[in-house]
């Protein structure tokens, strides 16, 4: 009965040793997660104790997928960067609030009011902070359009080894615009829609890599068959939420 007892606390220790182990490795390895949450967008900076989400999902999705890459002491996220009040970007900002404390919401002026307790800026101006060598610069695509897509806010952010620029549903002509020469990672606007890429989108640039968030079998036809074929003709590899599911790359 003893031996029974001490193998079961060996047991037990050993699951508690290794899971302290795992959450150790977690909060040491920097790293950004594409979440697969539909027809929608949420990107997840996971940097050791600092949480940064850009979009939200339209849902509960965006929970289960920021979950797996939180240490689990850690309830806090300590930005969230809003592109545009569409639902498929901003739904699941309440949700979020419920489980998880929010210090600073970076996104519209007509962003959903949650709490007096978290810091809500305005992307009036060009918005940038820098957490450990990780920058991130957050500007509105457009300040003259009245279109929600064409004036909504892109995100451009330079790691140590990588520059990923996270489009939200801008145009093919904003995008050859403002999408930084040296990017290595596109998430690609408009969840690959024909009026997001052109011909000529990516004639200043060339990304190693190229992100779809997308629903399956989403109503809308997402991606087009121009989008793929332009990236294709260009060679990037492309990496579809649909299909592969939530993408992690270490930084």
């Amino acid at each position: 009965m003893e031996i029974n007892q001490l193998r079961k606390k060996l047991f037990i220790g050993g699951f508690i040793l290794c899971f302290l182990i795992f959450q150790y490795v977690l909060i040491r390895t920097h790293k950004v997660i594409f979440c697969d949450v539909g027809q929608g967008a949420a990107t997840f900076f996971s940097l050791g104790s600092t949480q940064i989400l850009i979009d939200t999902g339209a849902d509960g999705r965006v929970l289960s997928c920021i979950g797996k890459y939180m240490p689990f002491f850690d309830r806090t996220i300590e930005f969230i960067i809003i592109s545009h009040n569409q639902t498929d970007h901003v739904g699941a900002l309440f949700l979020l609030s419920k489980r998880y404390t929010i210090k600073t919401i970076i996104g519209p002026p007509d962003l959903p009011r949650l709490s007096k307790n978290i810091q809500t800026i305005s992307v009036i101006a060009p918005v940038n902070f820098i957490i450990d060598n990780y920058s991130f610069n957050v500007f509105k695509a457009s300040q003259s359009s009245i279109d929600m897509n064409e004036s909504a806010n892109v995100v451009t952010v330079s790691t140590p080894h990588q520059t990923i620029f996270l489009s939200s549903d801008i145009n093919g002509f904003e995008l050859k615009q403002l999408m930084p020469h040296n990017c290595t990672i596109l998430s690609v606007p408009h969840h690959g829609s024909k009026y997001g890429i052109y011909p000529d989108s990516l004639s200043l640039a060339h990304p190693s890599l190229a992100v779809i968030s997308v629903g399956k079998k989403n109503t809308y036809g997402h991606p087009s068959q121009e989008a793929l074929d332009i990236l294709k003709a260009k060679k990037i590899p492309i990496w579809r939420t649909d299909l592969q599911g939530e993408l992690v790359v270490g930084l």
